[in-house]
């Protein structure tokens, strides 16, 4: 047995509304006036002092007139027993104070690539104000990978635009919907402006991929039209693909969402495809974390920040007023 583990057995006799009950006869020396201080008849504060005796196998206090003096073994008890009152009142009913400024960690999140390219700017400058002590860290994890993590705590945070299959330990915010758009170089290529599906597919591509894997919401949308698109080139980084587009006679599909990182490139164009190809972006996290205020506080940050990007979030539309839904 380690030196630390309690005699929960024993302790398991102590009833806490026995110690509130003492407190008030030190603080009162008199039954009747503890017993209205705690709301009680004076037999339930009666039969809560014999209680106490029993427990503590001590009279602990003694009538002289209308007093009840305390007994040395209560005198002793006293100040112990006022300090574990007053630190239950302050850990466990009391909402804690909590001040940004002031708080200290490091909050992990995992995001996709592009929507880190443009939130974490505006995040990190919001932490600097607001928490200065606050580390922030990304992490690109594996779609498979992206639960798991959070159940071990690896992660603080989830954004995602997969369909994860989340369990009912996880919290889960609906942010932002996004259709899909063709990026190309107007010098490089020429495309109608509503093009079809097996338009596009005529066309050689490059995407890009941290995972290696091409697989996704497009391809599943073309093979079930029966097309294949070929790609020919596959970049881990979002950013590159803009430079790649600037030098070779490609296409790339893209959420809608990243269009910003895209229109400072001289030359790049877009042509949006069916509005029916949609995803879903969501902020998921572990329900143990769902009343931490470190947590709020930083879950808060990047909701109000993804509103100053995207405008309006679903959230803001469809859940209820002071509810985050899981």
């Amino acid at each position: 047995m380690h030196n630390f583990d309690l005699p929960h057995s024993a302790l398991r006799r102590i009833d806490l509304n026995l110690l509130v009950a003492f407190d008030a006869l030190m603080q009162e020396r008199h039954v009747s006036r503890a017993a209205q201080r705690l709301n009680l008849g004076q037999p339930a504060m009666s039969h809560a002092l014999a209680r106490l005796r029993e427990l503590l196998h001590d009279p602990l206090f003694f009538r002289i007139g209308t007093q009840m003096e305390p007994t040395a073994r209560a005198i002793e008890l006293a100040p112990q027993i006022h300090t574990w009152l007053e630190q239950a009142n302050q850990f466990l009913l009391q909402e804690p104070l909590f001040n940004p400024a002031q708080a200290q960690g490091t909050f992990s999140l995992s995001t996709p690539d592009g929507l880190e390219a443009m939130l974490f700017p505006a995040l990190i400058a919001t932490l600097r104000q607001q928490a200065p002590m606050i580390g922030l860290r990304s992490y690109l994890l594996e779609i498979d990978q992206q639960l798991a993590a959070l159940d071990k705590d690896e992660v603080d945070c989830l954004i995602s635009a997969s369909p994860l299959p989340c369990r009912d330990w996880h919290s889960q915010l609906p942010l932002l919907e996004s259709g899909f758009v063709a990026l190309y170089s107007t010098r490089q290529l020429q495309l109608p402006p509503r093009p079809s599906l097996s338009d596009l597919s005529a066309y050689k591509q490059v995407t890009s991929s941290y995972r290696g894997s091409t697989a996704g919401v497009v391809d599943h949308l073309f093979a079930e039209h029966g097309l294949e698109r070929t790609i020919v080139a596959m970049s881990a980084s979002l950013l590159a693909t803009g430079r790649i587009l600037q030098q070779a006679p490609l296409i790339s599909i893209q959420p809608a969402l990243y269009l910003p990182l895209f229109e400072h490139l001289p030359e790049i164009d877009h042509v949006c495809l069916d509005p029916d190809l949609c995803i879903r972006i969501s902020l998921i996290w572990h329900s143990r974390n769902d009343s931490h205020p470190l947590h709020q506080f930083l879950r808060s940050a990047l909701i109000e920040n993804l509103g100053r990007l995207f405008g309006p979030l679903i959230q803001d539309t469809h859940a209820p007023e002071g509810e985050e839904p899981h």
